[in-house]
């Protein structure tokens, strides 16, 4: 009955291995310039080049069309918003591209622009970039699906002078500055330079007002280097280098050689072996993301909700938790994130384990033993392809059978891995936003979304009293919970190997702020 738990340890011991089979540190020169300078010259303030060992890279620069955690690690250093929502101070909306902003009335919000702040291209902020940012998602852009929902309440921007722009919206909006502010959909895009160039040549050389701006983008490395005419306060490093080094091992590697700095997504098991090293720490916390599946309720097998019922009931996550992650990873109340504060429901139940019940609930439904597709891009989340092993097992338990196969590209036949990031902190930008009207579950694979998910979602999003916000999210985790487009897993635990000499701190978010305030040599 417990098969599945001598997997998840034999996957555990063999990640271990592979990375730990990662040579010693040596005595080659840390990577960046400034480490290596002698111990009796002043001490260094500002940084040559940072290099950055990351298990993915975005595929295109466009943030409204790579919204995830590959893209973020650099748009936030690239792109800027009206409002900031200070990560460093509890998500505090702070004036960023706008000086001030003020409600005209409840669907209208004016913002005065900042003067003299400039794009990369030379060319200044204006009224009308705003309104082309706004305007843009609405073009329908491939792609673009996720961005454009995030700000689907927005009806129009109006330009009323150079430097004073209203956001309009259809409806009373009780959110929409976190909207504004969510780094997600709301960058502000050059007009001049995007109709210039066009959309693929956006997004393969962006323009931003940013702190750093592109100078190389490649499959295997992203190269940014500091904006001279940055209207804040100048970054203490001039260049920075993301480096793709898919596998854990080789990433460890880099960073024990000094071919890095700093390494994304290393996993809680090899936090010891980084620890050890001479002049190296790791960093880490709870990011507000979900790991999840995404099930094809139209396909062949999936139809039957008893029976996507009974592959969630199946699914140990304490168990994966625990033997995957070491106890970091930690298993959800309903599809929602404690960022919510006091709209974050803390009595809805934990996902349920109950594979006795799972089975009744197979036996009872329309499958006749279909082996289902379990599909994902190999290495791509922390433990995923763990993880994967480990269900399919769990599933073979209560009698389903299920393949793995592993694409690039998702093609949603029935099982596909994902994982859902808080876009602000809010319930309209969890459940509502990532799986309901124009999301990636309703365009590929939950086609069959009910009425009352969508009369209730809009709703949420419409309101203002929370006492019935927070009541209409139970509700949509509910019908979620019952439905089964999808399965919860757990709120993974990122960490980040970092060489000493360095601080900084990152964001529960997954945004890699290299911004004044937030990165600098130690003394």
């Amino acid at each position: 009955m417990k098969r599945f738990l001598s997997i998840l340890l034999s996957l555990a011991t063999l990640v271990s291995v592979a990375a730990c089979s990662a040579p010693a540190s040596s005595s080659v020169a840390p990577a960046s310039a400034a480490a290596s300078a002698s111990t009796e010259a002043p001490a260094a303030t500002e940084l040559d080049v940072l290099k950055i060992g990351v298990a993915a890279l975005p595929d295109t620069m466009d943030p409204i069309i790579k919204v995830g955690n590959t893209g973020i690690r650099v748009q936030y250093n690239v792109f800027e918003t009206l409002i900031l929502c200070d990560q460093q101070d509890n998500s505090a909306k702070k004036p960023m591209l706008a000086e001030s902003w003020k409600r005209i009335d409840d669907n209208t919000l004016e913002f005065t622009l900042r003067k003299g702040v400039r794009f990369h291209n030379g060319d200044e902020l204006k009224a009308s970039d705003v309104v082309f940012s706004m305007n843009r998602l609405k073009e329908g852009i491939a792609n673009s699906e996720l961005a454009a929902s995030l700000m689907s309440t927005v009806k129009e921007a109006k330009a009323i002078d150079d430097y004073t722009v209203q956001i309009i919206t259809d409806v009373v909006d009780p959110i929409l500055e976190d909207r504004l502010a969510s780094s997600w959909g709301s960058w502000i895009m050059p007009e001049s330079y995007v109709k210039q160039v066009g959309n693929d040549g956006f997004a393969a050389k962006p323009v931003g007002t940013g702190p750093f701006k592109v100078v190389s983008f490649s499959p295997q490395s992203i190269v940014l280097e500091r904006f001279d005419d940055y209207w804040g306060e100048k970054p203490n490093v001039k260049r920075i280098e993301y480096i793709l080094y898919p596998e854990t091992s080789s990433r460890m590697t880099a960073l024990m050689t000094g071919e890095v700095d700093i390494i994304t997504q290393l996993p809680p098991d090899q936090i010891a072996t980084i620890e050890k090293e001479p002049g190296l720490n790791v960093v880490g916390q709870n990011i507000t993301n979900l790991h999840v599946l995404i099930y094809n309720t139209k396909s062949a097998g999936m139809q039957d909700k008893k029976l996507r019922q009974a592959l969630n009931l199946a699914i140990d996550r304490q168990a994966l938790a625990d033997t995957l992650w070491g106890g970091r990873a930690v298993v959800p109340h309903g599809h929602q994130y404690p960022e919510f504060g006091t709209l974050y429901d803390d009595t809805f139940p934990i996902e349920e384990y109950n594979p006795e019940k799972a089975r009744q609930l197979v036996s009872e439904s329309s499958y006749n033993g279909e082996v289902l597709e379990y599909e994902l891009k190999s290495g791509y989340y922390t433990f995923g392809n763990e993880a994967a092993e480990a269900i399919v097992a769990m599933w073979k338990e209560i009698g389903v059978n299920a393949q793995i196969v592993f694409r690039d590209t998702k093609e949603y036949n029935n099982v596909s891995n994902w994982s859902n990031t808080m876009r602000f902190p809010d319930p309209s930008a969890g459940l509502w936003l990532l799986w309901g009207p124009g999301s990636t579950p309703a365009e590929n694979t939950w086609l069959d979304m009910p009425q009352e998910f969508i009369d209730a979602g809009k709703e949420m999003s419409s309101i203002i009293d929370p006492v019935r916000r927070k009541a209409l999210s139970k509700k949509l985790m509910t019908i979620w919970r019952e439905e089964a487009p999808g399965a919860l897993l757990y709120y993974p635990y990122e960490s980040w190997g970092i060489r000493d000499g360095l601080e900084w701190t990152p964001y529960s978010s997954q945004a890699m702020d290299f911004r004044a305030g937030n990165f600098k040599l130690a003394k």
